[in-house]
């Protein structure tokens, strides 16, 4: 996609945030971790929700107290470190639930990009979203099944996936679940050169791509704020804001809030400032923002006290999925 510069980042550089986020190794990809699990202290009762005391969990759990790390950092090389360390980085982006799709065994769904001959993987802000396209695809699964059927019964070639792939379709949507991954992980993904090996592709490797999918409503919300293309692009991902919104960090400090979804970037303006009309809602865009965190020398001072603030029903939903995702494997669909 031409919004998205890939950033080459060293292998030592992803194992580091991997590490300072506390996300287990992907080697072990049968095994399913809940979010119970998370260093987030966000533990409600689904039967007893209290909105007050659930607000204050999620912001609580964006305001992770960052690592502290030397003046040579363990990445260090001749490029000059960001503007945020990158574990500061990793963690507040860790809170942040979102949701893809993969097969009984962990193995995700890709779609297949002619244009670059590779597969893209699409994580999701909310588990609706990704519950809408998993019922989209089971029913458009049943169709590839049957034209597959009928290619073979007249030997057409049509359909295959990729060079010397096959047009057969795995029998996995049967068995399809939405499981959960951290924003961290995600980002990561998205800026690091990958292959995975398409089980219905003859074994052949395939480029793969990583997208921060939202809602359509979200996307439009940005685009009434900011009438600009950006946000007809695929994978542009908004975050809202007001200047004068502030939350305190547990060292007390006060950092700067972005907002996935307006709605919840009203509700603390209302409860900080209930006699007050909320000021102009801005927005700025992830990967841009996430570039600027991490880029090396970087001196974009606006995202030195940013913290992201996870949506609450997502942070709920993802406490009954699993985590089971398999790296360097896939399903590709077209």
């Amino acid at each position: 996609m031409r919004f998205l510069t890939r950033i080459m980042m060293s292998h030592i550089w992803l194992v580091l945030l991997l590490q300072a986020a506390n996300v287990h190794s992907f080697s072990s990809p049968t095994t399913k971790c809940c979010l119970s699990h998370r260093t987030s202290p966000t533990v409600l009762s689904a039967k007893r929700y209290d909105l007050e005391v659930n607000r204050r969990l999620i912001l609580q759990s964006a305001l992770v107290t960052p690592f502290a790390i030397g003046t040579k950092p363990a990445f260090a090389s001749d490029k000059p470190p960001p503007i945020i360390p990158l574990v500061t980085t990793a963690k507040r982006l860790h809170t942040v639930p979102l949701f893809t799709i993969v097969d009984g065994n962990g193995v995700p769904f890709h779609t297949y990009d002619k244009d670059s001959a590779g597969g893209f993987g699409y994580f999701f802000t909310t588990y609706q979203s990704a519950l809408y396209v998993l019922d989209d695809a089971k029913n458009a699964f049943a169709k590839a099944k049957a034209e597959a059927a009928k290619n073979k019964e007249t030997n057409a070639a049509d359909g295959a996936i990729g060079k010397d792939g096959t047009s057969d379709v795995p029998d996995a949507w049967g068995q399809a679940q939405i499981v959960t991954l951290p924003l961290d992980v995600v980002m990561q993904l998205s800026v690091k050169k990958t292959q995975s090996i398409a089980q219905n592709g003859k074994g052949n490797k395939f480029d793969t791509y990583y997208q921060v999918i939202p809602s359509a409503e979200d996307l439009n919300a940005a685009l009434r704020i900011e009438n600009s293309p950006r946000y007809n692009e695929r994978g542009r991902v908004p975050l809202f804001f007001v200047d004068d919104l502030t939350i305190p960090s547990e060292e007390g400090v006060d950092v700067n809030p972005v907002f996935f979804r307006i709605k919840d970037l009203v509700s603390e303006w209302e409860r900080q400032y209930p006699d007050k009309d909320i000021p102009k809602i801005k927005v700025r865009e992830l990967n841009e923002t996430f570039r600027a965190m991490i880029r090396p020398g970087g001196k974009d001072t606006s995202v030195e006290k940013l913290v992201f603030v996870p949506i609450p029903e997502s942070v709920e939903k993802a406490k009954s999925c699993g985590r089971s995702y398999k790296l360097g494997e896939m399903i590709l669909t077209k």
